[in-house]
């Protein structure tokens, strides 16, 4: 690579931001179309990669380092494999805990506010904080879940910090591309890759097509409630799937 690829405004774009795109579909690590735009998306499956191969510190850039990992010109170090099979082993053993955060979430549909557009709820009280309540939502499901990467009081009442945990790999988070029942899909509204308090988030509760699916809610015109949701309907700018892996 002549150059290290990274998120930035505007968008880098160029025949290596496409080299890096196929590169990385063809490890399964991206999913989006070979556009030339390092965006988001791609940012995201540059992490994912690196997360896969035992990165300690994964990052949403794309260098001559991982150019080499994916095309097989280096080797992984046996301390990168060795984190990468522990990660395996997390994911794994993950599965059973994100299907009960998705039974714990169903419970909450139909919880308000009281009264009215107060953000005083029973998932405030639960949490600690009446404030806001998307991100308590889902980490009151989570906890009750039995997860050890949310506390009440302070894990999580404010996505971006969440979004950052996730993607440095940080309390069992991580971003995914590939979100499955029990993955939170966090909504970037205003297009500052949450560096602002616009932002939104839900938990996946199942498919609905190749770009569509559903989710549980909190915090949607006072309730918590189930949202039918696609990738290109304009509700946010760009979009984080993280899945919680302890």
């Amino acid at each position: 690579m002549k150059r290290t690829l990274a998120l930035v405004t505007p968008h880098m774009e160029g025949q290596d931001v496409e080299f890096a795109q196929r590169l990385l579909k063809q490890h399964d690590d991206y999913d989006g179309p070979i556009s030339g735009e390092y965006d988001v998306l791609t940012a995201q499956a540059c992490e994912a990669a690196q997360f896969r191969l035992g990165y300690a510190r994964p990052s949403q850039g794309f260098g001559t380092p991982l150019e080499k990992f994916l095309t097989g010109a280096a080797k992984p170090t046996p301390a990168m494999k060795k984190l990468s099979a522990q990660r395996k082993k997390n994911e794994a053993n993950g599965g059973a805990l994100r299907k009960k955060a998705v039974a714990e979430m169903i419970k909450l549909i139909g919880t308000i506010e009281d009264p009215p557009h107060s953000n005083h709820t029973t998932v405030g009280a639960f949490y600690g904080i009446q404030d806001e309540w998307c991100a308590m939502s889902v980490s009151m499901a989570y906890i009750k879940a039995g997860s050890a990467a949310f506390a009440r009081g302070s894990r999580w009442s404010y996505v971006p910090f969440l979004v950052g945990a996730a993607r440095s790999g940080q309390y069992g988070l991580r971003v995914t591309m590939d979100p499955k029942p029990g993955d939170l899909v966090c909504y970037d509204l205003d297009g500052s890759n949450f560096k602002t308090k616009h932002n939104h988030i839900g938990l996946v509760e199942k498919s609905t097509g190749p770009r569509s699916f559903q989710t549980i809610e909190g915090n949607i015109s006072d309730t918590c409630k189930r949202m039918n949701r696609t990738l290109d309907d304009g509700f946010a700018k760009d979009y984080v799937f993280v899945r919680v892996t302890k």
